[in-house]
């Protein structure tokens, strides 16, 4: 980057940035928090905003830094909706901002300006990817914002936890996404979980219970994940549903061997409410070949 002020240094979208953090705290599905909880998790609009104005050059005239800054963050707009306190009030008039345009909100990362700020920060920095280093990566909201701008990004941290989740959030979507693998055996004699899985991938009616039965009936557990035959009727996984196959199988081992160390007491009450009913004291529930109650 040349000798002229880095864009955060003159202006930064503080009220875009955080009307599209706190949307953000509302969306589970897809997002990395959802990968583990951890204590100190950036906002994705937040990381991916500081690192825009971090790297892109201030233009140095107001209107052109204006234009820039609603490309990156867009606007705020207010809506005015009537909204009921509660049954006994009448409605109120309330005020609500939120933003349009731009690309930090939620959903907007596949937006084509996207592509233009890319190219805008390698042009900055002589036609190559500038490095980021994040030596306290944590959770991961800053490399992977920074490897969306097209940077070279490099996350550390110390907490094996941690590392763990940078692995799961910067390294195999990128190594495996995209490809697709048939589903490993244990997991076809799962009947919730191929429905829903032939599901998403639009198999529905009769077809879709032809195919669960005919794996039920075949004997799963010797089918290996690289041995599945040719005419297997089953469509081949993303990423996602490997994640989720594997993840089910570690939850339900974990439960088997860890249920002896969590026992778990209850007291028995009558189903039916009036039926006579002598009060049992507390007593350990029983616990099946799998550890479920």
């Amino acid at each position: 980057m040349t000798n002229r002020k880095r864009l955060i240094e003159v202006a930064f979208p503080l009220k875009q940035t955080s009307l599209a953090s706190v949307h953000e705290k509302n969306v589970s599905h897809g997002h990395i928090s959802t990968l583990h909880t951890w204590p100190a998790r950036r906002p994705l609009a937040a990381s991916r905003a500081a690192l825009m104005a971090t790297l892109l050059p201030d233009p140095g005239h107001p209107e052109a830094r204006k234009a820039l800054l609603e490309r990156l963050a867009g606007k705020v707009v207010r809506k005015t909706e009537n909204e009921r306190v509660n049954m006994h009030r009448d409605a109120i008039e309330k005020t609500k901002e939120s933003v349009i345009g731009g690309i930090l909100r939620w959903k907007q990362e596949s937006s084509p300006d996207l592509a233009w700020i890319r190219e805008e920060i390698r042009k900055a920095y002589g036609d190559h990817a500038p490095k980021v280093l994040d030596p306290f990566a944590g959770g991961g909201a800053i490399p992977l914002e920074a490897a969306r701008l097209g940077c070279a990004a490099t996350a550390t941290d110390i907490n094996p936890v941690a590392w763990f989740i940078l692995k799961c959030t910067l390294e195999y979507p990128r190594k495996f996404g995209g490809q697709t693998h048939s589903l490993p055996g244990f997991v076809r004699e799962d009947r919730s979980f191929m429905e829903d899985f032939l599901k998403d991938q639009g198999i529905k009616g009769s077809k879709l219970q032809a195919i669960v039965e005919k794996t039920r009936k075949s004997d799963a557990n010797k089918i290996q994940q690289d041995l599945i035959p040719h005419d297997d009727p089953i469509p081949k996984a993303p990423l996602a549903w490997h994640v989720h196959a594997w993840s089910k199988r570690v939850i339900a081992k974990a439960r088997k061997e860890l249920a002896s160390c969590y026992p778990v007491y209850a007291e028995f009450e009558p189903l039916q409410l009036g039926k006579t009913f002598n009060r049992h004291p507390i007593q350990l529930v029983e616990l099946d070949s799998k550890g479920r109650t």
